[in-house]
């Protein structure tokens, strides 16, 4: 336990999958914590957080500027991870997008001035390189090929062009996330090919040369606890690449790897990689992640073959519920429900 001076820290999306993580981890260093978060399947996967008696739990839309400013009230910093996220999710409908991602980005972003929050750590992601020969660091030149990519860029702008004094921003452009999380998601890649070699015995590969850039969900949270804890002079107005360089990988070399750690499904077929590449699909970027480890001296505990073999555990003990095609695992359907909670709430 990490004795802290109780800063109270606002947690957007602290109900997601990468925001249990973090909020997980704040509570065990002693932080109080305030989550901002819809919870649309419940408060279920803060079962064991809710028991914490420095846990508080404000149930509401990234939009509701009432529930907003009550959240901020008291509040040291914010890590904003809510939004939409992935490219399938974002491309349902441009102007949801727009103003889940970037509009909201601005408003919490004014209102957090006016309760004078200093500290704003935003998650970004790598995305934004979108394809690039050439091994991408913080100073590289973005080429986003997706809307999810641009609304991470126009939301970075939103915040570091903003030079308001005793306001630092701090953005942290995550790796492809992977692993367990109490929120889970089997809709990023390392996880939907988990899911497809232990249920179908057949992984299907539809960008077999891209790279990637790795990391696990309980590893993104530990590098936003760094931030939280860094002196400021260290990261104000940064972006920051947040994984390994040793978890670079081709998405054929991942599902060789998930296919040699799961070897047959649960109906005892031995599994199958299909290579079925899609040239439409630009995706391909190669990250290096030197500036955080020389800044924080962040480096992954956890490694693809560590976090896969935990998910294929957990599928065979019976842990994730239901198919793993269902909309709670799944960002594009759960966007679908979020507009639908939009359109009623506007009617209303």
């Amino acid at each position: 336990m990490v004795i802290n001076d109780q800063k109270r820290i606002l947690v957007t999306g602290g109900g997601g999958y990468i925001g249990t993580h973090v909020v997980g981890q704040l509570l065990a260093r002693n932080y109080k914590v305030r989550i901002l978060d819809p919870l649309v399947f419940g408060q279920g996967v803060l079962k064991d957080l809710k028991k914490n008696k420095n846990l508080e739990i404000v149930q509401a839309e990234i939009g509701d500027l009432y529930q907003l400013s009550l959240a901020l009230k008291d509040v040291n910093e914010i890590i904003h991870l809510a939004g939409l996220v992935g490219d399938p999710a974002c491309a349902l409908d441009k102007d949801f997008t727009i103003r889940m991602n970037i509009l909201s980005t601005r408003v919490i972003k004014d209102l957090s001035k006016l309760f004078n929050i200093k500290k704003f750590i935003f998650a970004s992601s790598c995305s934004v390189y979108g394809s690039t020969n050439k091994k991408a660091n913080e100073e590289s030149k973005l080429n986003p090929i997706s809307l999810y990519a641009k609304t991470k860029i126009d939301s970075e702008k939103e915040l570091l062009n903003d030079d308001t004094k005793n306001f630092h921003p701090v953005v942290l452009r995550l790796a492809t996330v992977f692993g367990h999380s109490r929120r889970q998601r089997f809709d990023l890649i390392a996880n939907l090919f988990t899911a497809q070699a232990h249920n179908d015995g057949v992984l299907t590969v539809t960008g077999s040369k891209q790279w990637r850039p790795f990391i696990h969900a309980s590893d993104v949270a530990r590098a936003f606890v760094m931030i939280v804890e860094a002196p400021l002079a260290k990261i104000d107005r940064q972006i920051i690449n947040v994984g390994d360089d040793n978890l670079n990988c081709t998405i054929a070399n991942l599902a060789q790897l998930i296919a040699g750690i799961v070897k047959t499904s649960k109906k005892g077929q031995k599994v199958q990689i299909i290579i079925q590449d899609d040239p439409a699909d630009l995706r391909n970027y190669h990250v290096s992640f030197a500036k955080i480890h020389k800044i924080l001296g962040y480096k992954a505990m956890v490694g693809l073959e560590q976090g896969i073999k935990e998910m294929y555990h957990n599928f065979k003990q019976g842990v994730y519920k239901g198919h793993y095609r269902d909309p709670i695992y799944v960002n594009y359907e759960m966007t679908k429900l979020m507009q639908m909670r939009y359109s009623c709430h506007a009617k209303s």
